[in-house]
């Protein structure tokens, strides 16, 4: 089982408290449009955040490996059917499994055609990854997590045949303690969310289970008898006509 309980606690700091809010706003205007039956949430993160709340889909389910949440259940081994989920949204799943590829095969088997994927996660290409440089050894959440970079993330979900939509960043400002920190820099944070949005510490990145096509295989050519054995066409009359002349 996974556990997300040391980022719950993180998200529950001041400064966790900010990117949370951030990434709630973006989730809901991601997920306004996209519609379906069964929504799923694997992992449990933000505290007092529902990341569904603005999603049309009628039936929401949040799985996480402990409570709070609707069902028990592991990220590598979804008790869902094939192609019977709308929408998975992944907050920080990938960046606490031990497994990340294995996750994402399963959401691909659950996800029905043209369904859509959502990951959250933290951007190495920030201040959060330089931070993570110097305090990984404190083992301490978020700094003890896999910061897989978009491109990264790209390529995984392109090889399991999902195409990317949509991919935004926030917390552009460094992870400080205190929201003093925070308030201090705010014209830093809007001129880096306008010149160099990719440098956000956390990105929100949807992409679209792709359509299965099917290639009509072309059949060798045969020859006239092998198409009609016995059955050849006899020459016209006008043919018969000048070959005797000749």
């Amino acid at each position: 089982m996974f556990d997300l309980g040391g980022i719950r606690e993180w998200y529950q700091t001041e400064a966790g408290e900010l990117v949370s809010n951030s990434v709630e706003q973006q989730v809901w205007q991601l997920t306004a449009c996209i519609f379906g039956y069964i929504a799923i949430q694997v992992g449990h993160v933000f505290h007092h955040c529902d990341l569904l709340k603005n999603c049309t889909i009628g039936q929401k389910v949040i799985l996480d490996g402990t409570t709070p949440s609707n069902f028990i259940a592991d990220p590598v081994a979804l008790p869902l059917a094939n192609d019977s989920v709308d929408l998975v949204v992944l907050p920080h799943t990938l960046d606490f499994v031990d497994d990340p590829h294995q996750v994402l095969r399963e959401v691909e088997r659950s996800l029905v055609p043209e369904g859509h994927l959502l990951i959250i996660g933290f951007n190495p290409l920030s201040f959060y990854g330089l931070w993570r440089v110097f305090l990984a050894r404190k083992k301490a959440s978020p700094w003890n997590a896999n910061f897989y970079s978009v491109r990264r993330i790209r390529d995984w979900c392109s090889l399991l045949g999902f195409d990317e939509i949509n991919l935004q960043f926030c917390a552009h400002l460094p992870p400080f303690k205190r929201i003093q920190g925070w308030k201090k820099m705010q014209s830093l944070d809007r001129m880096l969310l306008k010149n160099l949005a990719h440098t956000g510490g956390v990105y929100i990145f949807v992409a679209r289970k792709r359509i299965a096509t099917l290639t009509p295989l072309k059949q060798p050519w045969s020859a006239p008898e092998q198409i009609l054995p016995g059955k050849l066409a006899k020459p016209t009359v006008g043919m018969q006509e000048n070959a005797r002349s000749r």
